[in-house]
């Protein structure tokens, strides 16, 4: 008896790359696709002629705040506007308080020393060094006519004064005579002016202007107007400027990442675009995904549906279980397939060929069976024989039957045992 087993297989569907001999075998469909956009629009201020070209000039503009000031004219621009201004650094004058006069060369001179302010002389206290005894009723008298001695000569003045306020007056009596006039702050190591001068025999007028600066300078003033009043240290012109920005606007493209036939919301690029071709057979092959035979009765062709031409080739052995290989050939493509073979053949033969030992060892029961039957039908007429001669010789002297009954019993025993054992192999 064959068993059939059940197995369970799923459809795959091959697409089958042939060359197509009429053209209505193969179909081809061409899709065309664009690129696609949005236009996200961009703005952005510029100066008239600095926008990139792409951006396009709006009606729109503001004009910025003015600059910082700047020591370099700026680039001319369109609708910039510049304006400039005069920068002046003046610095001011520091007062003077003390006076003081060195006569360098240690000779005896006349001498006219006064210190005027505004044009009156200066009311003042002086100390004088190695000088003629009332040197300070001579020099300050506008008489030029007393000979005296002065070697330095200190004056002290009540109040601070300004340095175009004050004029010096002096004469020597001698030639080539060196001195010194020195002008002071607050302190006598605090020099504002300084100046050595060599005599000659005239009467000198001096002013501040014809000292050396020395420390004369307070801190710098920056103004923006002429000020004959403070000494000017620099002058530069300084600018601002302001600008006009008009509003540009540009469109940038946003492109979709992929072509497509259609994209909602964006917009088609006409003169950008693809063409995909796609092939489509018009025949399928549609073939059992796991082949399992389980009979002798078997049809490969029963395992797949296509209208296509094929051959069939395989190496399958049908009387033995396992893996083989199954080929479906068209005109340009060959599929292979894995089929199991899985039937009950085996166990079928091994059944007959135990069986057939079987029935050979029920041959030699049976034979035995016979043999034994046969020794037993001699024992048993033997037997029998014997029975007859006892029991007439009982009529003499009674004998014993037990013997005999149990031998009796046990033949048929052992006939029974064969009996059994025939009919256990049978089955």
């Amino acid at each position: 008896m064959i068993i059939l087993l059940p197995f369970k297989v799923q459809a795959k569907i091959y697409g089958i790359e042939y060359l197509p001999i009429e053209n209505l075998d193969l179909k081809v469909d061409e899709i065309k696709k664009y690129r696609y956009y949005k236009e996200n629009k961009v703005e952005s201020y510029f100066i008239e002629g600095d926008n990139p070209i792409i951006f396009k000039k709006k009606d729109e503009f503001y004009f910025t705040n003015y600059s910082e000031w700047l020591r370099e004219k700026p680039a001319l621009k369109p609708n910039r506007e510049i304006k400039e201004r005069n920068v002046y650094i003046y610095q001011k004058w520091r007062q003077i308080k003390n006076a003081y006069i060195e006569v360098l060369d240690d000779t005896e001179t006349v001498l006219e020393f006064a210190i005027y302010l505004n044009g009156y002389k200066a009311p003042n206290q002086s100390f004088c060094s190695n000088c003629t005894s009332g040197y300070y009723m001579y020099i300050n008298d506008d008489k030029y006519d007393r000979a005296i001695k002065i070697d330095k000569l200190t004056v002290y003045f009540n109040d601070y004064f300004n340095r175009e306020d004050i004029v010096f007056k002096v004469m020597f009596n001698k030639e080539n005579v060196k001195y010194k006039i020195v002008l002071y702050g607050n302190e006598f190591d605090d020099v504002l002016y300084e100046k050595e001068f060599i005599s000659d025999l005239n009467f000198h007028e001096y002013t501040i202007d014809d000292l050396e600066i020395k420390n004369a300078f307070e801190e710098e003033i920056i103004k923006y107007e002429e000020d004959n009043s403070r000494y000017l240290k620099d002058s530069y012109k300084e600018y601002a400027y302001k600008d006009k920005y008009y509003l540009y606007e540009y469109l940038e493209k946003e492109y979709y990442p992929t072509y497509e036939v259609n994209v909602d919301g964006y917009t088609k690029d006409e003169s950008d675009y693809i063409i995909e071709k796609k092939y489509s057979y018009l025949e399928t092959a549609n073939i059992k995904d796991q082949i399992l035979i389980n009979s002798e009765s078997y049809n490969l062709n029963d395992y797949i549906k296509t209208n296509l031409p094929f051959e069939v080739a395989s190496n399958i052995d049908i009387s033995k279980n396992g893996k083989y290989k199954i080929k479906y050939i068209f005109q340009n493509k060959t599929i292979e397939k894995d089929v199991e073979v899985k039937t009950n053949n085996e166990y079928i033969k091994s059944l007959e060929e135990k069986v057939e030992s079987k029935n050979k060892e029920i041959e030699e029961v049976i034979q035995n069976k016979n043999e034994i039957i046969e020794r037993l039908e001699s024992n048993i007429k033997s037997k029998d024989e014997i029975i007859s001669k006892k029991n007439v010789e009982r009529t003499v002297s009674k004998t014993p039957i037990l013997p005999v009954v149990l031998i009796t019993i046990g033949v048929m025993l052992l006939i029974i045992c064969i009996i059994k054992s025939f009919k256990k192999v049978s089955n």
